[in-house]
């Protein structure tokens, strides 16, 4: 009985491909999905996806391409459960997975990480997909394998490994907005010493938004990539290294804002005054006052005026006084050497380097007035910049014992972090006088320091033939420091320097049971927690000297019961899945806006419980189906905080849709004479509405996104008359259905609220050649 009551859906995984075929090839050669062998990393060895007893998404490369899982925004739609929130920008991402978010401007660490070949890789900024061999979603608290901040998961972006064969491919498309993209990796061998891989990309599109306040065109891409790969591995040897280079250069300009909503002067919510600035400042009659001929010309007579015409305009467009620029860079190396000492016993050293500096210019008003701009060009165009640099090495010892009825890993691990801002804002630029405390021009520039140590043990026992037992641990120890730059509003207030140390466990335990070959039952309790840190807009005054303001860590811990089922229903091959969770959180790290800044701080206790289902079925040898459901019940508990000096409550969550789900088909069919394989692909993903901010029912009230669907298609013909050429055409959102993909919520700063629009319908075609 339970077994036929867990046993339900696992869709979005389809088989991981190692080779550079297109789409169509793997698809030819690949076995029915029940019995295909999907291989993730998830306890940071490879194994078969249906016996690890962690709630996991895969993609092989074949999905990633066939579903245009391009860049982060892509993963949501195919990723129930995951939730990929635009921030402040369509630049500026927020990953959220079973409630556990980072909010816009927070000075925490995020709670959904990514690993970039088993290193963490940080960073603000949209990054390109391309030449992967998998991408995994690890659902739920991962902090003994991957780490403390890890509370809501981990998403693992895998690198193809060069070959010892010569191979390649190159694909090429175009598409509606002018979009261009050229992809293409050419794998070399080095005898029996080795391989080398080297693969990019580039795309150019122009945007889909338009900004009448100055003729731009918003949310646009520009982006080069490179990666080489190196492999070192004697035949016979045991000894292999991997080194990867990747640089990313990235332009264009984000998305623009649209005023959702601004408060009234006297506006309360739920007893709570609300912040009017925009209401009081930009009245009936500013036209007059304006020191901006282009508003005057525009004839918006005050914020209420320009949000009445706003309704007046396309979805699409909008009247936003900043241009939007984004530039980016990042370099990424990792350096993989892996041992095996014996049949028993490997070594395994990992080390990462990351850096990236992101540029931007951004309308924090969405409107066409000059409350709030970040970046302006006086005395340069790029004064909202973010740095990152992150280094780390990770030690591991693999090995089995007791007659391989043990099997364990033992590591150690050390990182250093840097993370600056340097954030010029222009308040009241266009009112004469400026409006603001501090009016006109002002900096934050400060720069954080992180260094972590931890050690780690996770193991697991063969109680029986089916029955296994895991349990694991790790304690990490760490410093983080802070200390206003040159040019600093809270340096030139005389604001010093200020660290702390932190130092918790992170813990896993749990069961699963192979009822059958083909049916795997598992439970598990975990534990973790997610850093604390410093506000550097803030301030404490400590021992008669004022220094940032700090908050708590957050810890979690979580109970998960699940089944994995890869086997036959009936005469169906099927692959599926389910899991069950109840998640407890304490001093939930979020974010308040006051006074023109942005602090974190800690919220008493939060509870998220949900279930996740998802399968794919082949119904026939030419048909395969499948679908996702997701169910989120987030909420505070205990919703108090105390956020520098200001107490209040907090609630609804954000960025947790209750439902949210997805469907999709693929019918193929081989053509006559060796042809090729004709195959047509639809997707369908919706999601209930949402709210953008965690202080709607005080401070923000009116911040929800409302639900929506969203259909793609693809038709491909694969392997062309015979030959390495395959040829695809793609829709997305067919019914070019508007909705939102984030929200600005710092009308408790200004008085108004914005949201950012979602990607209208896009189609175009694709060529490619392997060799």
């Amino acid at each position: 009985m339970l077994a036929t009551a867990l046993a339900t859906l696992s869709g979005p995984v389809l088989a991981q491909s190692g080779g550079s075929g297109s789409p169509g090839e793997q698809e030819a050669q690949a076995p029915a999905v029940a019995d295909q062998d999907i291989i993730v990393t998830a306890r940071r060895t490879s194994e078969r996806l249906q016996d690890v007893p962690v709630a996991v998404t895969a993609f092989g490369n074949r999905d990633l391409v066939e579903r245009r899982i391009s860049t982060e925004s892509d993963l949501q739609s195919v990723t129930p459960g995951l939730t990929v929130r635009q921030n402040t920008s369509s630049n500026q991402l927020g990953l959220s997975i079973r409630g556990q978010a980072v909010d816009a401007f927070s000075y925490s660490a995020p709670a959904v990480l990514a690993y970039f070949n088993e290193t963490q890789a940080g960073g603000v900024t949209s990054t390109a997909f391309f030449d992967l061999e998998s991408i995994q979603v690890l659902k739920g608290p991962q902090g003994t394998l991957f780490g403390r901040n890890a509370t809501g998961g981990a998403v693992l972006y895998k690198t193809r490994s060069p070959s010892k064969d010569f191979e390649g491919y190159l694909r090429a498309g175009y598409g509606n907005y002018d979009n261009r993209e050229v992809e293409g990796a050419i794998n070399v061998p080095l005898g029996s010493f080795g391989a080398l891989r080297v693969s990019g990309k580039m795309q150019k599109r122009d945007g889909f938004q338009h900004n009448l306040y100055n003729g731009d065109r918003l949310n646009s891409i520009d982006s080069r990539n490179i990666r080489g790969s190196l492999l070192i591995s004697p035949d016979g040897s045991g000894f292999e290294n991997t080194t990867v280079f990747q640089y990313g250069k990235y332009g264009g300009n984000s998305g623009g804002v649209k005023v959702q909503n601004a408060y009234a002067v006297g506006q309360t919510n739920n007893g709570y005054a609300l912040n009017a600035t925009a209401a009081a400042l930009y009245g009936p009659g500013f036209i007059n006052l304006t020191t901006d001929p282009r508003v005057r010309q525009l004839g918006f007579d005050g914020i209420a005026d320009y949000i009445s015409k706003q309704k007046n305009i396309g979805f699409y467009d909008f009247y936003n006084d900043a241009d939007g620029r984004h530039r980016a860079r990042q370099y990424i190396v990792t350096n993989t050497t892996t041992y095996e000492v014996s049949d028993a016993v490997n070594f395994k050293n990992i080390i990462g380097y990351n850096n990236v500096v992101s540029r931007d210019k951004s309308d924090a008003d969405g409107s066409p007035f000059q409350m709030v701009t970040a970046g302006v060009n006086d005395p340069t165009p790029w004064n909202y910049t973010y740095q990152t640099e992150q280094f780390s090495n990770e030690f591991q010892v693999n090995g089995k014992l007791l007659d391989n009825r043990l099997t364990y890993i033992f590591g150690l691990f050390v990182s250093r972090e840097t993370n600056g801002q340097i954030a010029r804002y222009n308040v009241g630029g266009d009112y004469p006088g400026g409006t603001a405390s501090p009016p006109g021009l002002f900096l934050y520039n400060f720069e954080t320091k992180d260094t972590s140590k931890a050690v780690f043990l996770q193991a697991t026992y063969a109680l029986t033939d089916r029955l296994n037992f895991t349990a694991g641990g790790r304690y990490t120890w760490e410093k983080i420091s802070i200390h206003q730059r040159p040019g600093d509003l809270y340096g030139s207030l005389g604001v010093g320097p200020r660290s702390s140390k932190f130092s918790k466990p992170s813990w896993t335990v749990g069961l699963d049971y192979k009822v059958t070959d083909d049916l795997l039952l598992y439970f598990n309790h975990r534990g973790s927690w997610r850093t604390g840190g410093f506000n550097g807009t803030s301030t404490d005054l400590v021992g008669g000297v004022l220094v940032p303001n700090q908050f708590k860590p957050e810890t979690t811990y979580d109970f998960e019961i699940g089944a994995k089922l890869a086997g036959n229903l009936g005469p169906i091959p099927a692959r599926l899945n389910i899991a069950l969770y109840d998640q407890y959180v304490k001093n939930v790290q979020r974010t308040v806006y006051i006074d023109i800044t942005a602090v974190s701080g800690n919220v008493n206790k939060a509870r998220v419980t949900g279930a996740e289902i998802d399968g794919s079925f082949d119904l026939t040898p030419w048909l395969q189906v499948g679908g996702a459901f997701t169910y989120t019940h987030a909420r505070y508990t205990d919703p108090q905080a105390v956020v520098a000096g200001v107490s209040l409550p907090f609630g609804p969550y954000a960025d947790s849709p209750k439902y949210s789900g997805s469907a999709f088909f693929r019918a193929k069919a081989d053509l006559a004479n060796d042809a090729g394989e004709v195959a047509l692909r639809g997707d369908l993903y919706a999601q209930s509405s949402t709210y953008y901010t965690n202080l709607a029912d005080t401070l923000t009230p009116d911040t929800k996104l409302p639900g929506y669907g969203i259909l793609n298609g693809r038709l491909e013909w694969n392997r062309i008359l015979g030959s390495d050429v395959s040829a695809a055409a793609y829709i997305r959102n067919i019914t070019d259905k508007h909705y939102y993909a984030g929200g600005l919520g710092v009308g408790a700063v200004i008085g108004v609220n914005g949201t950012l629009t979602g990607t209208p319908r896009t189609y175009g075609f694709e060529l490619s050649v392997n060799f």
